[in-house]
């Protein structure tokens, strides 16, 4: 079972109401509250609130009237100077409410199952499993089907042959219509589900007007198709040659097929016009990529080991779409996209992409009395997606390692410490994560009006260049320095390792935009450094080993620090208090945001210093504020913010991160695991917080607080506020992210069915999360999935 972990609830009628009224205030100004007391009150509690009933009625009379209406007179007139509409008055006043949150989303059931079958013999080896899962999701209406299927292959052809496959197949089942989610914000509790009724006027618009519509609405009128084929395969032939050497050959082939059909019916009033509206789309991927590995091995006597390992490899990638578009049908879309040339308003379009790549390696392993050992390699790789001028480049390493408790003067250790390695690695390799044709031109099209000397008017097509070609383009270099320490202590019950690194990455792939003088909005090129350096460690503890209970542990933990060392090159003034140019630094992106001697994602923003408070008015309008408001830091003062008052503050990503996995074993079949992460010190944008305008009139808000006189908190501004900036808030959490029981038949038992071995589990993931954000999940947003799982595991 699947339901949401952390969904931020939406506030109920008594809230909504509330919501209303507070913002129906904030509208107001100073001598209107005067003029109108409790203008948006329940008329029901005026008179304990010293208001007049009568003079509030007349509040918005055009022609005042001079004996008070009845009571459901007066609570219409409430209801709609809070914008209710009529079936929100008459629910209201029935007493009907309805929860948005549980009508759109569910707990939803997913099924798995799969079966295989294998053996194995001297010569020949086979395994075959087929699956099947059915999976719904936490929004009602969202499901998808798979079926899968996996063999695996591998013949020993002669004493120095065998041969192998390795093949998977998988079909995904889509095209099932989820409620649009999200409006249920929009809906207000005093509107119904009417779907289900036919010649319901509020069956579309839950509230009578088109600010709303019912979740399950447009899906009434879509038909969909969206099928995804995956063929993964792995063909390989291992030759054993003379003088310890050995030629292995991998054949590396995936097919993907996807095909997507929607329509879109006329019968839909708001789709009407288009006549009915259709598309098929058709993709196929078909990658391949071949490795021949030379390898060879070699003992000299008993101190001496020399491995070599020499690798090929060739790669092509294809991928093609074709897309078909029509509209207008005539004189029926009832076939939708079963007919979609019945359309009289068709558009074709294709594209295709062809990628290559290449590459050669050569490793070498020496090792001493298996205390000293040393690796070395080189690999030069090729792709096509670099400029002419650069499509190779060459990447080398080393790494010496030293298993130091083999010495002789470490023997006095040796009845705690059992194991001890110094590592060290010097290495460069690259990064190729860009587009198949960055390095050349863009071209695009685009209708041009053209005006003849006579004043006739024209319009054509025109085709310029987007982006600029860069021939010398290249692959972005990363060289790394790791020092790293493993070991093993009192009898291997605690072992673990620790690393430390330093990487630069340069010669950066950035798509740079340009000045609109050249002609060009943009070019891919290879400018600016990257520096990284980071800790890591991990240990693990056999804490308890008896007969009848066992205890293991595991835990990482690591942290990476990283800084733009330099840009583009580009150079600007530094000017002093006086505006007299002192000096000149190299310029930052404050496009982009990326800042030399900063983190890339570091916040550079406005600082806000809370809330606007009672007191604060003249201040606050000098930025065109008011009480409620958030307050941002003018850092220099001048009474305007702009660029200059945004500053640095956190980061966006963690700066510590952490992991702690155990497992408990009782009486050798009953086992206990779970497993929890933590990430420190990461900030993320929580602008909700704002309360700003433009849900007054349709939206149910978040049930989040806000800031007004009687509350005047530093943390949530006030309903309807101004909001010039971005507000941080730290999402730090501990997740634990899974919880599994689980329980193994004794054999003793199953012999008498004749199953070799049963397995019984149970298991939680994301159960729970400890965090002081509480407003969705601080890693996943408002959705974010708890899955309880039943297994049953056996083998005959």
């Amino acid at each position: 079972m699947v339901s949401n972990a952390r969904l931020p609830k939406t506030v109920d009628g008594a809230g909504f109401i509330k919501f209303r009224q507070e913002y129906g205030e904030s509208l107001m100004t100073e001598a209107e509250m005067v003029a109108q007391p409790g203008k948006f009150a329940d008329p029901r509690n005026l008179a304990a609130a010293g208001i007049d009933p009568l003079a509030w009625y007349n509040y918005d009379q055009q022609t005042p009237v001079s004996a008070l209406p009845d009571e459901k007179t007066m609570i219409n007139k409430w209801l709609t100077r809070l914008n209710f509409k009529t079936i929100e008055i008459e629910n209201y006043l029935n007493g009907v409410e309805t929860d948005w949150d549980d009508i759109v989303y569910q707990t939803g059931l997913q099924q798995d199952y799969t079966v295989s079958l294998s053996n194995r013999k001297e010569d020949f080896s086979y395994y075959w499993s087929m699956g099947y899962a059915d999976r719904e999701g936490v929004k009602v209406g969202d499901r998808y089907r798979n079926l899968r299927t996996r063999l695996n292959l591998e013949s020993k052809v002669t004493s120095f042959l065998t041969v192998g496959l390795n093949a998977q197949f998988a079909t995904r089942l889509g095209g099932y219509l989820a409620a649009d989610v999200e409006q249920r914000e929009h809906n207000s509790p005093f509107t119904t589900n009417d779907i289900d009724i036919l010649d319901s006027p509020y069956r579309m618009y839950p509230s009578g007007d088109n600010n709303t519509k019912n979740p399950f609405f447009d899906n009434l009128y879509r038909d969909r198709r969206d099928i995804h084929h995956d063929l993964n395969a792995n063909l390989y032939a291992i030759v054993k040659l003379p003088f310890g050497f050995e030629y292995q050959m991998n054949f590396t082939p995936r097919y993907h097929w996807y095909e997507y059909m929607n329509h879109e019916s006329a019968e839909h009033p708001e789709w009407a016009g288009d006549g009915g509206r259709s598309e098929r789309k058709n993709e196929k991927t078909f990658n391949w990529q071949v490795d021949n590995i030379l390898r060879w091995k070699k003992e000299f006597g008993e101190d001496h080991r020399v491995e070599a390992t020499f690798l090929q490899n060739a790669e092509k990638g294809q991928w093609w779409k074709t897309v078909a578009q029509n509209k207008l049908y005539s004189p029926s879309d009832i076939l939708g996209f079963h007919n979609i040339g019945a359309g009289t308003a068709p558009s074709v379009s294709s594209e295709d992409t062809y990628k290559t790549g290449d590459a050669l390696m050569g490793r070498l392993f020496y090792s001493f009395k298996d205390k000293y050992m040393l690796t070395a390699s080189v690999r030069r790789d090729g792709y096509s997606a670099f400029g002419s001028m650069n499509p190779h480049a060459v990447f080398p390493a080393v790494a010496l390692g030293w298993v130091f408790t083999s010495e002789k003067f470490m023997e006095k250790t040796s009845d705690w410490l059992n194991y001890g390695k110094l590592r060290f690695s010097w290495g460069q390799n690259g990064n190729r994560d860009i587009g198949q044709y960055e390095a050349l031109a863009q071209l695009n099209s685009g209708a041009y009006t053209y005006v003849d000397p006579n004043g006739n008017v024209y319009l054509t097509s025109q085709v310029y260049i987007n982006r600029m070609p860069n021939s010398s383009l290249k692959w972005e270099r990363t060289a790394s320095y790791n020092i790293g320490l493993d070991f093993s202590l009192f009898g291997d019950k605690l072992s673990g390792s620790m690393e430390t690194y330093m990487a630069e990455s340069n010669d950066l792939l950035v798509n740079r935009s340009l000045p609109s003088i050249l002609g060009y909005a943009s070019v891919m090129a290879n400018l600016g450094a990257l520096t990284n350096r980071g800790f890591e460690l991990s240990l693990n503890a056999n804490l308890i080993n008896r007969d009848n209970f066992s205890w293991n542990s595991t835990g990482t933990f690591s942290f990476n620090r990283r800084k733009i060392k330099h840009l583009y090159g580009d150079v600007e003034e530094v000017k002093d208090e006086a505006g007299n140019v002192i000096g000149y630094k190299e310029a930052d992106d404050y496009e982009n945001q990326w800042f030399i001697g900063h983190d890339t994602e570091q916040i550079w923003d406005y600082e806000r210093d809370g809330v606007w408070q009672l007191g604060e008015e003249e201040e606050a309008s000098k930025y065109g504020n008011k009480p409620g408001d958030f307050k941002y830091v003018d850092q220099n003062g001048d009474g305007v913010l702009d660029t200059k008052d945004k500053t640095f503050q956190g980061y966006k990503t963690p700066r510590y991160v952490w992991s702690w996995r155990n497992e408990f074993v009782f009486f050798k079949n009953l086992s206990l695991s779970f497993m929890m992460y933590s990430h420190i010190g990461q900030y993320g944008t929580f602008n909700r917080a704002a309360n700003t305008g433009g849900m007054y009139d349709r939206y149910t808000i978040v049930d989040i607080p806000r800031w007004t006189k009687d509350n005047p908190t530093d943390d949530y501004a006030r309903i309807g506020s101004t909001n010039k900036g971005n507000n941080y808030v730290k999402k730090t959490f501990v997740r634990m992210e899974n919880i599994t029981l689980s329980y193994s038949v004794p054999n003793n038992l199953l012999k008498k069915f004749s199953v070799q071995n049963m397995r019984f589990s149970l298991a939680v993931r994301n159960p729970f999360v400890i965090t002081g954000w509480d407003f969705g999940d601080p890693e996943g947003g408002d959705t974010t999935l708890r899955t309880v799982n039943f297994g049953v595991n056996f083998t005959l």
